[in-house]
Parts: C-alpha cells; structure tokens; sequence
C-alpha cells in the first residue's frame, strides 16, 4: 500500500507506564490470577520447592499452607527475617517437568511436633527428615509453565530434586525472571482427586483449561478449517484476560481484516511486553463488535471495549 508500517509496540495496547516495576509485573489481575505481590525484586527473596504429587499444591492452595523439613525450614525462616523480608516459593512436582505455580510466605515454619505423620513413617524416618514445620502461603499463581521454558527465561535456574535437594534458593535475578515468565503464562486450576463417593460437587468441566482435553474419538481434532491464520496482539497487563475470558481484542479500524476471520480459524496471541508469541488457539466465533463491551477496559459499566473487533 505504500504506507509506512507500525511496529506493535505496548503504547498501541495502552500500556504506557510498562517500563514502571509496577505495571511491569502487573499480569495476573484478570482471569483469576492475582497480580504479584513484589515490586522490588531486589529485595525479596525466592524459592523453588519440589512437591510429590499434584493433589499436595491442589490441598495447598485450598488451606494455604505447607510443610518442610527442619533444614529448609530454617534456610526459609532466616530468609522472611520475621516477615521483614519478602519471600516468594515456586513449585513443581515430581517428575512433571512444569513448575505449577508460586506462593507468598506469609508465616515462619514453625515445628508442629508429633502427631504429622502417620506413626509408622515417622518412626522409620530420622526426625531431620520429616516434613513437620508448617508455614503459612497465599497462593498467587497456579500454572503448567515448563521447566525448558522457565531456564530459557532464568538460565541460571537449579532446580530441586529428590536427589540433592527439595528446597533450593535462587537469586534475585533469577527469581525475578522466573516471576515475570510465570505471571506470563496460563493460568489453570489445581483440583483434588474426587470420585462419585465424595460428598463435594466435582469440578465444573468448562473449569477445566480444555487445551489439556483430548477430543473424543468421534471428533475431529484441531485444526479444523484449512485457510489463513490470524495474530492478535496484547499486553502482559491484557494478556490474562486474553486467556482467562477466551476473548482477543483489535481496534476498530482493523474491523475489515477481521472479516475473515471464522469458527474453526487459526488463532495467535502476541505479547508484545515480552516479544512471546503463544497458541496455538481456534475461533470459535465470527469477528464482532463488541462482543463484550467492558473487556480490556477499566471501566466496569462501559459500553464500548477500547479493541471493540
């Protein structure tokens, strides 16, 4: 056409302060996600844990807690300095190669004594190696971020093992890293085991990311519509909404390009904070206006979306 083109910058998506430490870290307050709660990376404090089983996290998040053993215990209390001290913990479970999310501290690990563990393993088990100081969390993030593509965004990442250790510190840098990858990535629910004797309700199905469903026998599976693909962009700040509402946004004056856009299209996601694309994702409606008129926006009674496509 002749014209000049325009680089996807963030000012474009309205983020104009994303060089702040604040609106930098600020990707978890839509969707279900809670935005992270340190500012200055510099002076907190991170760990990554290493958990045996998925159903751990999933009671963690629920009662919001977490036991270690002695020596971790100590390694994390010298470092919350009496809650002084920010302390954010990662997580990853044994064997999943993904690390499911990460937790404030928001208490010392204190010795529960006897009682913990089950009578027999605590008296088969040296009592420097049980799990019996409890410590206090709130849960900001649960994911299934991998761990190639957390030590691509923290190379110097160690990672815990049953082998050496399954607590390890990590630097500042690394921690922050870490932090701003997994505020990136999708967010999921954690969810007990539940069979048809449990008296609670099970999980509602469309509660479930259905990325991670595989289709039935009878259906044919994605891609669906052979034709061209379509990239939309957004923001560490819109991204969770993205994903969380199943919702992607343009301008309106990119309303005749999403004219072809159809069920069954090829669709991408473009961060442009951290230059990531993600997908790969299909529409599951025409193009429209204003599908829902308060997405992207900060006013919950608007009437209009400020990417309306």
């Amino acid at each position: 056409s002749g014209e000049a083109e325009t680089e996807l910058s963030d000012n474009m998506f309205g983020n104009n302060y994303a060089n702040t430490n604040f609106d930098y870290f600020h990707g978890g307050a839509s969707g279900g996600g809670k935005p992270p709660p340190i500012l200055e990376p510099e002076l907190a404090k991170f760990f990554i844990v290493l958990a045996a089983t998925q159903t751990e996290l999933a009671i963690s998040t629920v009662h919001e807690e977490w036991y270690v053993q002695a020596k971790h215990a100590k390694m994390l209390n010298d470092a919350y300095n009496g809650g002084t001290t920010q302390v954010m913990i990662f997580f990853t479970v044994s064997d999943s190669r993904h690390i499911q999310g990460a937790a404030l501290m928001t208490s010392e690990a204190v010795n529960q004594g006897e009682g913990v563990l089950r009578d027999d393993i605590a008296k088969n088990t040296p009592p420097e190696f049980q799990f019996t100081y409890r410590l206090t969390v709130e849960w900001y993030r649960t994911t299934e971020f991998p761990i190639a593509t957390a030590i691509e965004a923290a190379p110097d990442l160690f990672l815990p093992t049953s082998k050496t250790e399954l607590c390890q510190d990590m630097t500042s840098k690394t921690g922050e890293s870490l932090m701003k990858a997994l505020w990136n990535s999708p967010l999921v629910t954690l969810y007990e085991s539940w069979s048809q004797d449990d008296d609670r309700e099970p999980p509602a199905a469309d509660s479930l990311l259905t990325d991670f469903r595989c289709p039935p026998p009878d259906e044919v599976p994605w891609p669906v519509l052979p034709g061209p693909g379509f990239i939309f962009g957004c923001s560490s700040d819109t991204m969770d909404e993205c994903l969380g509402k199943g919702i992607l946004g343009m301008p309106a004056h990119m309303k005749a390009a999403a004219q072809w856009i159809v069920p069954g299209s090829s669709v991408f996601l473009f961060n442009v904070t951290d230059r990531l694309l993600f997908g790969i994702f299909e529409a599951l409606t025409p193009a429209a206006m204003n599908i829902e008129p308060t997405a992207f926006s900060k006013n919950p009674k608007a009437t209009s979306s400020p990417f309306p496509v």
